[in-house]
């Protein structure tokens, strides 16, 4: 029976969510209530935007943001390889291609990445903030309007972060949230489709979503809390239970129901915007705390965050001295068997099988890095002490 000192990724609840979630279950608010209008109206005020839908999930957010930029069969959807592959279901839904383009150094897509895959089929770029980190979508967005393409700004992992000053996801032509696993806000699961357009409204009322069902509703609160919430404790029953396996990469992305919110849900998320800007400021210190311990490592490289990041985790990258060494699982297998639930990071979506529809000519820098990068945990729960224990077991590790 293992133990975790950090487990990996758990929510940042308070006493705010746990009383927001009694008061909709007592008074018979879990599948419609007021939080749903609370939670629309705090997320307009946060972004600045005119419009928000919220829906079920990040990935039906997606899908809805592609429909309302008229994006159709056939019409090609420029993402990045490197990022989550569920990014993928949604494009297909509507009949589109994905088309794979290279990251820059800071992991995120860059104008040159993106011009580098457009075609005369390009409809639409998404781009995404990975690990809450901005992308130069201001670049990108000028690049696409030259071209006549659409821009949707994924803040998925990024709520609450800025770039110029700007609230990321306010950006392009539609933007998304999300509030499900990992995520900065880690609800209960659940998005949001923004928008400056004040036409949205008349859009998106003509997508016909299903009611959220009361008793998945509640199963998913339990397995959230038993899995997630409370995974220093639960984790290790899970595993002898053989409940709990290691993700694997090369299984395909879930499918998404296409349902609106549940008031559960969005009681959640409205505790946790409540808290938004206490949680990413604890992130802050920690990236800082990260680059002050390990920064001067060279064996390792930080990729840093920009100005304005939600900080949600720091990517270290362990740089080899030969082609055969696997340096970065040696840090990950040791920080583990020291109770730090550290993993690596995506593996490109080019190299999954089940992604083998996508399309993708020149992804050098990405072939080149992904399997060298490690998540290191900011979650504000994260103390310190842990932080620094976490950089000396890194720093011992790649010194043998």
């Amino acid at each position: 029976m293992h133990f975790y000192r950090v487990p990996l990724a758990v929510p940042y609840w308070n006493g705010a969510t746990y009383r927001r979630i009694l008061r909709s279950i007592l008074l018979g608010a879990v599948v419609d209530g007021p939080d749903l209008h609370e939670l629309r109206s705090r997320v307009i005020e946060t972004l600045g935007v005119r419009e928000a839908m919220l829906c079920a999930s990040g990935s039906l957010a997606l899908e809805l943001a592609l429909r309302s930029c008229d994006v159709r069969q056939g019409d090609e959807v420029v993402i990045p390889t490197f990022c989550c592959s569920a990014v993928v279901a949604p494009i297909l839904a509507i009949g589109a291609n994905p088309v794979l383009a290279d990251m820059g150094e800071e992991l995120n897509l860059t104008v040159d990445t993106v011009g580098a895959a457009l075609t005369r089929r390009t409809k639409a770029v998404i781009v995404p903030h990975l690990f809450g980190n901005p992308a130069d979508i201001a670049a990108i967005i000028e690049l696409a309007r030259d071209n006549n393409i659409r821009v949707i700004d994924d803040a998925a992992q990024a709520l609450g972060a800025t770039f110029l000053g700007q609230s990321l996801g306010s950006f392009g032509d539609a933007g998304i949230l999300s509030f499900g696993n990992e995520k900065v806000c880690f609800g209960l699961g659940g998005g949001a489709v923004v928008s400056q357009n004040q036409n949205s409204s008349n859009e998106h009322a003509s997508f016909d979503l299903a009611l959220p069902l009361l008793l998945p509703t509640l199963r998913n609160l339990a397995s959230t809390v038993v899995r997630r919430r409370w995974r220093r404790w639960t984790l290790p029953l899970l595993k002898l239970l053989s409940h709990e396996q290691p993700p694997d990469p090369e299984a395909p992305s879930g499918s998404y129901r296409k349902e609106r919110l549940p008031n559960l849900n969005a009681a959640v998320a409205r505790a946790l915007l409540q808290s938004l800007r206490e949680n990413i400021a604890a992130r802050r210190v920690r990236v800082r705390a990260y680059g002050e311990l390990l920064g001067n490592e060279q064996r390792i490289e930080l990729i840093p965050h920009r100005t304005g990041s939600a900080c949600l985790t720091q990517v270290v990258r362990v740089l080899k001295s030969r082609r055969t060494e696997d340096r970065a699982v040696e840090v990950i297998d040791a920080l583990c068997n020291a109770g730090y639930e550290v993993r690596g990071s995506y593996v490109p979506i080019h190299r999954l099988s089940h992604c083998s529809i996508c399309v993708w000519d020149n992804l050098a820098y990405a072939e080149r890095v992904w399997a060298d990068l490690i998540e290191l945990p900011c979650e504000p729960d994260v103390s310190l002490d842990q932080v620094e224990r976490i950089a000396t077991i890194v720093k011992a590790t790649i010194s043998r």
